[in-house]
């Protein structure tokens, strides 16, 4: 082997012994905006904050050690198709609705005004009535479904698409992709100055989360968000 490759061998050795792991570039960014409370640069980097008047400022910090890395397929898609089946129930089931109430749009009201007013609904009334609250009942369950189904789609949608977002960019469009979220927890010894002057070590997990999607054969790799920071032991988000 020559001299000249020998060289290019231990520079690259040095390079790489001397390189920044990106856990510790994000988290060092990370603390010294929350210190300055720089909330522009915290909202672009994580999706929780380190408020220096009720939990302290981190000085500085050292990485103990670093997880295995956990994988979850996002079901955008599925949870997408979900919602479009709810919202088509719900369109066919408020046709119906508006259809039984257009029949018996007369005995309906007069029934509700009785019963607003506390006064005996009886007969066929007291029977119309009890159907159109049934009707109002579904209804409303409906919606909460529709709701409840919307959420959930946006809850897995967001971490993707600001993960795989460049900052400052239009947001990535995850339809029809395949996303792998993977999670990291880091485990630090940051020194912590509380509110009060004092400075103590503290051991803090951080939760990361990055994407990696795939689509029309090719991969975006999504950059690392700050999801959650704990003491050990402490609840992490979901993967």
């Amino acid at each position: 082997m020559s001299r000249r490759v020998i060289f290019g061998c231990a520079l690259l050795i040095v390079v790489a012994c001397g390189s920044t792991p990106v856990e510790q570039q994000l988290l060092t960014q990370f603390f010294r905006a929350a210190r300055v409370r720089d909330n522009t640069t915290l909202s672009s980097m994580s999706a929780v904050s380190f408020d220096p008047r009720t939990e302290g400022a981190v000085e500085d910090f050292k990485i103990d050690s670093i997880g295995e890395l956990q994988h979850r397929q996002l079901q955008i898609q599925q949870l997408t198709e979900e919602q479009e089946k709810i919202r088509a129930d719900q369109v066919e089931f408020t046709k119906k609705m508006r259809d039984f109430y257009q029949s018996n749009s007369i005995a309906i009201d007069r029934a509700s005004k009785a019963d607003q007013a506390r006064q005996p609904v009886r007969g066929q009334d007291a029977a119309l009535l009890t159907e159109w609250k049934k009707w109002d009942t579904d209804s409303r369950d409906l919606e909460r479904k529709l709701s409840q189904a919307r959420q959930r789609v946006a809850r897995e949608r967001s971490t993707a698409v600001n993960s795989l977002t460049p900052p400052g960019r239009q947001d990535a469009d995850v339809t029809g992709m395949d996303v792998d979220m993977i999670t990291e927890p880091v485990t630090v010894t940051a020194q912590v100055q509380t509110p009060d002057g004092k400075t103590a070590p503290k051991t803090l997990v951080v939760t990361l989360q990055r994407a990696s999607g795939k689509k029309d054969g090719q991969t975006i790799e999504g950059r690392w968000l700050i999801m959650s920071i704990q003491p050990p032991g402490g609840a992490a988000p979901q993967t």
